[in-house]
């Protein structure tokens, strides 16, 4: 999250639409009393060099996940107001799907194993696991991303990056706040590991839990269900 008093604009970071980059991206042009909230120093934080390319800087007690009326209730009126307001947004049932493998790096019953028998020889399925894991994973209670760009069911914000526009989107960012054009680092990525369509890991049921879960995405960005 960021909120550039020299820039005059507030980025409001959700789960797994690469805020992360997008947010290192626009902290190398803040300075002085802007506030960006800090990451946790894991490898996927850096980009392909290795680089740590995260400035953070002020936090001021914000969280870097921090929602939009927390973020609106924390600070003057006339700076919520007055300064240009983002965030970001990600076809639903993938992202879905990247933040079942955001979690399930960390917690093992998440993650798709080989039986005994798999290594006699026996052929190892693993993306049909990992489906059967992941339509479990989405009868759990899990969040969407309303809260970064919502309050009391009405967009707040002025601008809305797509993931799937990234690039084309971040530039019309930086072109209405004067800033040079910048190179997106490519963090937190290959969490997923091998990368087939969003699609293949779906049936009726969890497709429909994520349309439900995501409606307002999908009325309000127009997001499908697509397959390859």
């Amino acid at each position: 999250m960021i909120i550039s008093h020299s820039h005059k604009f507030i980025f409001i970071k959700p789960w797994k639409t690469a805020g992360t980059s997008i947010e290192a991206a626009l902290s190398q042009y803040c300075s002085n009393n802007d506030i960006v909230t800090p990451l946790n120093d894991y490898w996927f934080n850096r980009d392909e060099s290795g680089d740590w390319v995260h400035k953070a800087m002020n936090e001021q007690g914000f969280d870097q996940h921090d929602d939009a009326q927390t973020i609106k209730n924390r600070i003057p009126s006339e700076i919520w107001d007055n300064y240009l307001k983002f965030s970001m947004t990600r076809n639903p049932w993938d992202r879905a799907l990247s933040l079942f493998s955001w979690k399930a790096r960390r917690y093992s019953e998440l993650r798709a194993k080989k039986s005994f028998y798999h290594y006699w020889g026996i052929p190892y399925d693993e993306l049909q696991k990992t489906k059967k894991l992941f339509n479990q994973y989405l009868k759990t209670d899990w969040p969407n991303n309303d809260r970064f760009y919502l309050i009391d069911g009405k967009l707040c914000v002025d601008h809305i990056i797509r993931y799937e526009h990234l690039v084309e989107d971040f530039e019309e960012i930086c072109r209405i706040l004067g800033l040079p054009s910048i190179k997106i680092p490519r963090l937190k990525a290959g969490i997923r590991g091998k990368k087939d369509h969003y699609s293949k890991y779906y049936n009726k049921e969890s497709q429909a839990l994520v349309a439900a879960k995501h409606r307002n995405d999908i009325e309000l960005f127009n997001y499908k269900f697509e397959k390859v």
